[in-house]
């Protein structure tokens, strides 16, 4: 019984081997008639392309040839009517420059062919013609048409006769390597068909399997891929989150702490008076910053937001948007004055927040220089800060961006760089960080002109200021 059921078990597993030998060699066969033909297949379509080439180049030979034959021997008949008073001098003129472009084309095909070291017998042979033809046209050009008619009918015919019955051989040649070509790729693709049919559907069996488990793996990473990049995003959003009331909460405080010593205490001196509203008002344009740049990216999210635009001066926006900060005692300087087309309300949006970000992480003194380059509008805001980490540049522009060691950017939502671009971008601009000369320098594009194309923002590095100490800003 022991005896029976391992000699079972060894015919079961000599017929699975035989199988899957039987599926191997079938695999095999598969591959090498799949490969043959297309091997066949290549080669007979190489081998017709090369004589297709060769039967075109035979065919505009022929062409040129006559074509050149034709209008020499028009430009002899005008020229010997005209020395006999029968055809006009334009008329004669006509066939002579028609004649000498036709014998220029002629020649640049042979130097075409003769480049070509397949072609080179066929190029001597019309160039030949071609050197008879110009002897004829030096003849009528300089009176005399009965000496050229003897060239033309001694010379040019005669090689011209040579010329057109030698391409006419070689046509034929051609089409019959094309027939003869056709032919045997047909055998060879009835013959490997016929084969192919057979095993086509195990092929397709099997290929089908390993792209529908390929399709499935590449589905997972995806799928895992994606689920990361939403577990990090749900990170910044919480810590975001967590933060933004703090931030929000600073300005508000000093705003009601403020608000409330004006109210309860009786203050004589203006001078006391002014620096607390001074202060109230730079807390509440900082507070009125954070609350855009909320209400703008929710809308930029949405697709709601609006966009008016106009011819707007960059100066008088920029010095809008910095003027709280210049009331505040703030170090900031416009230098320059250029116009753009954009939406006044969003460049001034834009030249806050990146003022507001030179201020709270850059250096004491911030500079925005107004310039043109070619077709953009350019305005860099540069200040003499230490600069960013590299790990920030890298995510510079990211929306809720922190530096791992705070909750937030300090006195930032994390959205004010990348609300910036947005609204840069949407209308047609760019904005670019560089850091140059020891100074960080935050460069906005926008269009000069309403017809402006977006694919045309300046790509070059733009020039970059650097400010030496008690003198005017200079660009590098």
């Amino acid at each position: 019984m022991e005896s029976s059921d391992a000699t079972g078990a060894q015919a079961t597993s000599h017929v699975r081997n035989r199988a899957v030998a039987v599926l191997g060699g079938f695999g095999v066969v598969a591959i090498l008639v799949a490969l043959a033909y297309v091997f066949s297949t290549s080669s007979s379509a190489q081998q017709v392309a090369t004589n297709a080439q060769e039967l075109h180049e035979a065919n505009a030979s022929a062409g040129s040839a006559a074509i050149a034959r034709a209008s020499i021997a028009q430009a002899v008949v005008f020229s010997i009517d005209y020395e006999l008073g029968v055809a006009s001098t334009d008329a004669r003129d006509a066939a002579l420059t028609e004649a000498t472009s036709t014998l220029e084309g002629t020649r640049r095909w042979v130097e075409a062919l003769t480049a070509n070291p397949d072609t080179t017998d066929l190029g001597a042979e019309l160039g030949y013609l071609v050197d008879t033809g110009d002897e004829v046209l030096d003849l009528l050009v300089a009176g005399g048409s009965i000496a050229a008619e003897q060239i033309r009918t001694a010379s040019f015919e005669p090689l011209y006769a040579t010329v057109a019955n030698s391409l006419a051989v070689r046509q034929s040649e051609i089409v019959g390597e094309i027939h003869t070509t056709e032919r045997f790729a047909g055998i060879v693709g009835w013959v490997t068909k016929f084969l192919a049919t057979l095993l086509i559907p195990a092929a397709a069996i099997i290929l089908y399997f390993f792209i529908v488990r390929r399709q499935i793996r590449e589905a997972r990473l995806k799928m895992d891929a994606r689920l990361r990049a939403e577990r990090k995003l749900g990170v910044a959003k919480d810590e975001f989150i967590a933060g933004i009331s703090h931030e929000l909460r600073t300005p508000l405080t000093s705003i009601y702490g403020f608000s409330e010593y004006l109210l309860e205490n009786e203050i004589l001196d203006p001078n006391e008076a002014m620096e607390l509203i001074a202060l109230i008002n730079e807390d509440s344009a900082e507070l009125s910053r954070m609350v855009d740049d909320l209400l703008t990216a929710a809308r930029l999210e949405s697709n709601a937001l609006r966009f008016n635009y106009e011819y707007v001066d960059i100066r008088v926006e920029s010095e809008a948007a910095i003027g709280a900060m210049v009331r505040a005692g703030t170090d900031v300087r416009v230098v320059g004055e250029v116009l753009a087309w954009a939406d006044p309300v969003r460049v001034r949006q834009i030249v806050r927040n990146l003022v507001s970000n030179a201020i709270k992480h850059g250096g004491p003194s911030v500079v925005i220089y107004l310039e043109e380059v070619d077709d953009h509008t350019i305005i860099t805001v540069s200040d003499n800060g230490e600069g960013l980490s590299s790990d920030i540049q890298k995510r510079l522009f990211d929306r809720f961006v922190h530096d791992g060691n705070e909750t937030l950017l300090t006195g930032s939502v994390g959205l004010g760089l990348s609300i910036a671009r947005s609204l840069a971008q949407t209308m047609g601009g760019e904005i670019r960080f560089v850091r140059a000369g020891g100074l960080t320098n935050f460069e906005v594009s926008l269009p000069r002109k309403a017809d402006v194309p977006i694919d045309t923002r300046p790509t070059e590095r733009t020039p970059v200021p650097q400010r030496t100490a008690g003198s005017d800003p200079v660009l590098v």
